[in-house]
């Protein structure tokens, strides 16, 4: 029997909206929602104000020069330098040099790590770094935790994760300097690439094949809410040090230290792996919590009383040995090197590598630069974050009815479109005052367009996987993305050059993604793939949708 369609039998049995499935299901909500707060919150704890060189003494300073007869002294302040003009009986003199009393900032200096520690001119770069060290921290937690998932549990890497997000992002507003700083803000994002990863993972593993896309519409929601929350408490801190508003959002998540009480094991993995006794538990506590007699789930999935569970493995090979009277089979462990082993599947892969790296890149960058765009800060940031909202709606009514793939090229198309108009808009808005807002809106259009592709990609990614291959899958797709993430928070700086570039580079690349998707196999109404054969058989049908999706 097929552990996939076992499992599907099961949650059909147990009640696939049951009491059971929406307390997981919120606690998964609440996690999500929780991951996206040190992300958008580097916005304004490292809000970068309108500054230039703090005031000298020019008497003291001309001291150090030998003049005679001075008749007019001038002092130019610019962000990076002061230019003094010395005008005496016998010459003109003008001297260039640094900030050498520091800086001058438009707000008080604990209101954000750039005029706390003074990243700005030559210390600007470490400013960027701040949010770089996320995202690759992002990608060294998908290596670490996705196979830790995948041969651990789901529970179990979802529940270290988080406790290390909660403590270092508690430890980082006690950061005496940059370089701690810079620390915590990497070990911060390891520990939230690790709770991403194994939390997707259990959306879309708790509910049967037809309800797969409403979970993963529920993360997004997760997601977008958590960003509009971190923005209304930049807000509510916005005259307070940054430090209080990173302990605020650290508290949110002291709750994690006791999510372990609370939070199962994926029914799933734990059928795919055969973990008979932590299955017979978790099932039981489900039919108790949903009012299902146990014996009636397991009549109705033709299981004896005893779940005989079948393991995943591709020959089905019996091991001789038995548990209870029943035979134990063997479970084939996949790695990342699996992957290389099949060309189809590498490919595939390798295009949504791709696709990855555009929605990273895209998104974040458009998180990061929003600050910049015509208007206030705050009430951009918040619009920007509600775009999102109707990206869900969208999506949800598209992903089952005209499939994964369609919709996230309709996406992809849409966030290209716009971000050309915006870099138009944005290139010719010195000439019309009205282009900077129509720019602007242009931006909002493309934030809503890769909310809904990088909300897709999410759940069309681990479909594409067999079960003991997909969070690894999921992981090293995460993993390549933070390329693209990582490279995102020097938008800001290429913005400040070249006020098109983000946008031309953003639309770009989703361009050439809308092409390559077309190359990959449509998961829509299909049960999750099991085997690497029944992947293989994916790819030779790619525009088979499966059984029709129930909406």
């Amino acid at each position: 029997m097929d552990p996939g369609v076992q499992v599907d039998k099961i949650l059909y049995a147990l009640g696939s909206s049951g009491k059971y499935q929406r307390i997981q299901l919120a606690l998964c909500f609440l996690f999500t929602l929780e991951n996206s707060f040190h992300l958008i919150a580097a916005v304004y704890i490292g809000y970068r104000p309108s500054y230039q060189c703090q005031d000298i003494n020019t008497t003291a300073y001309l001291q150090r020069h030998d003049h005679n007869n001075i008749t007019d002294i001038n002092v130019q302040y610019d962000k990076c330098k002061i230019n003094i003009f010395v005008n005496s009986s016998d010459s003109e003199y003008q001297y260039t040099e640094g900030c050498l009393n520091g800086y001058s900032y438009d707000i008080p200096e604990d209101r954000s790590t750039v005029t706390e520690w003074n990243l700005v001119c030559s210390g600007a770069e470490r400013s960027e770094l701040a949010k770089t060290m996320i995202m690759l921290g992002q990608a060294v937690g998908a290596v670490i935790f996705s196979p830790i998932a995948d041969r651990f549990g789901r529970k179990t890497g979802s529940v270290i994760s988080r406790i290390l997000y909660f403590l270092t992002a508690l430890a980082t507003v006690f950061t005496p300097n940059i370089e701690v700083f810079l620390l915590f803000r990497f070990l911060q994002g390891t520990f939230q690439g690790g709770s991403v990863m194994t939390n997707t993972i259990m959306y879309i593993e708790i509910m049967p094949k037809e309800l797969r896309h409403r979970s993963e519409g529920l993360m997004l929601t997760a997601w977008t809410t958590g960003l509009v929350l971190t923005t209304m408490i930049g807000y509510l801190c916005r005259n307070m040090s940054w430090r209080y508003m990173q302990l605020i959002l650290s508290l949110l998540t002291c709750h994690t230290l006791f999510d372990w009480l609370f939070l199962d094991e994926s029914l799933r993995w734990l059928v795919a792996n055969g973990k008979r006794d932590q299955t017979e538990k978790v099932l039981k506590k489900a039919c108790r919590m949903n009012n299902v007699s146990y014996e009636s789930v397991t009549e109705n999935v033709l299981l004896s009383k005893e779940i005989n569970i079948i393991a995943l493995e591709e020959t089905h090979e019996l091991n001789p040995g038995k548990e209870n009277g029943l035979k134990k089979e063997k479970v084939e462990r996949y790695t990342v090197f699996t992957l290389l082993k099949h060309k189809r599947i590498l490919l595939g892969s390798v295009v949504l590598w791709i696709a990855w790296i555009t929605n990273t890149l895209t998104y974040y960058g458009l998180m990061l630069t929003t600050s910049k765009l015509s208007g206030d800060r705050f009430l951009n940031n918040v619009i920007a974050s509600l775009a999102e909202y109707p990206a869900v709606i969208l999506q949800q009514s598209l992903i089952n009815r005209i499939g994964r793939k369609s919709t996230l090229v309709i996406f992809h198309g849409i966030a290209g479109v716009s971000l050309v108009l915006a870099t138009v808009c944005t290139t010719y808005g010195s000439h019309y005052s009205w282009l900077p807002i129509l720019g602007t809106v242009f931006s909002f259009v493309g934030r809503f367009a890769i909310t809904g592709s990088f909300s897709t990609v999410f759940l069309y990614t681990p479909e594409l996987y067999p079960t003991n291959l997909r969070n690894v899958g999921l992981g090293m797709a995460s993993t390549v993305a933070r390329a693209g993430s990582m490279m995102s928070p020097f938008a800001i700086t290429l913005a400040e050059y070249i006020s098109w570039g983000p946008a031309a580079v953003f639309a770009t690349m989703n361009v050439i993604v809308t092409i390559s998707l077309l190359t990959l196999p449509e998961t829509m109404g299909r049960e999750l793939p099991t085997t690497i054969t029944e992947l293989k058989d994916w790819y030779k049908d790619k525009g088979g949708h499966g059984t029709k999706a129930k909406h």
